[in-house]
């Protein structure tokens, strides 16, 4: 996914948890990738009602805070008594700040 731009906002749903990892970027280093849906992004000009499949790479504090909550130090997915992809299956609301922070709301 395209960066969004300050003051602006994505909407996004998530794709598998087990699908997310950390990746190495030559130009930024370590990054989060996570698979989505795109919905809505002020930077594409066209998105079909039902979205597109992509990653969302970053090393926003949003998504190394989700990733944390999710694996373990090792890299692992924790063990939930709740069905993770399920309980994360809505849509949700990707903010950018003015200040380039990210926050995710669930729509």
């Amino acid at each position: 996914m395209r960066e969004v731009p300050p003051g602006q906002h994505a909407v996004i749903k998530f794709g598998k948890f087990s699908d997310w990892k950390i990746v190495e970027t030559e130009k930024y280093g370590e990054k989060y990738s996570l698979p989505i849906i795109l919905l809505e992004h002020p930077s594409y000009e066209s998105i079909p009602k039902a979205g597109i499949e992509m990653r969302w790479e970053s090393k926003a504090n949003a998504c190394q805070e989700l990733y944390n909550y999710i694996y373990d130090a090792d890299d692992v997915m924790k063990e939930f008594d709740w069905d993770v992809d399920k309980e994360f299956s809505h849509t949700w609301i990707v903010h950018r700040f003015e200040t380039g922070g990210y926050q995710l709301e669930q729509k």
